[in-house]
């Protein structure tokens, strides 16, 4: 018994080293041959798209803020990428928070203000920010709208369901 029980815990140890050493190869190479018409990824292929969802309140947490932004910023080029603001980051939609001048960005190109890094995704995303429309009534009220962002089932005509077909749409979703 002692034997069957050393033998199998030996075997456990052999797969379990096994699948740890197994090498994980990413494809880092940058396709040269895209088409003009096509902006790619790293890999040639379709644009992925890439959700980041912003839980944090920028008053409390402005480094979170400016992280997921500067991420959104930074991905565009490669990717389809929408900017989904919940609970208390739904204030990021909100101008007189993202004015405040405390708040400061530290991006690849130099530091800059929240409500600039935001105002650069949202300029070349052709407005790819989505509130969440419980969390924005929840703080807000029904009578006010973002002054950033698209606000599903307000009156600019965003159906409410683009929320679910944008989760599970997405190709990768990073959250802060």
């Amino acid at each position: 018994m002692y034997k069957k029980i050393r033998n199998s815990f030996t075997l456990i140890l052999g797969i379990v080293a096994i699948a740890l050493f197994q090498s994980v190869n990413a494809d880092w190479t940058v396709d040269t041959e895209i088409p003009d018409d096509h902006e790619g990824g790293v890999s040639l292929g379709e644009l992925q798209d890439i959700m980041i969802s912003l839980k944090s309140n920028p008053m409390s947490n402005p480094e979170t803020a400016c992280l997921a932004v500067t991420f959104a910023n930074s991905l565009s080029g490669f990717a389809n990428v929408t900017l989904f603001v919940t609970l208390d980051g739904v204030t990021l939609a909100d101008a007189s928070v993202t004015r405040s001048r405390r708040f400061k960005c530290d991006t690849p190109n130099g530091q800059i203000s929240l409500k600039e890094n935001l105002e650069t995704f949202i300029d070349g995303n052709h407005n790819n920010m989505v509130v969440c429309p419980l969390c924005w009534i929840s703080r807000y009220g029904d009578e006010e709208l973002p002054d950033y962002g698209v606000l599903p089932g307000s009156a600019d005509g965003t159906p409410r369901e683009a929320i679910g077909k944008m989760v599970l749409d997405a190709d990768k979703i990073l959250d802060f």
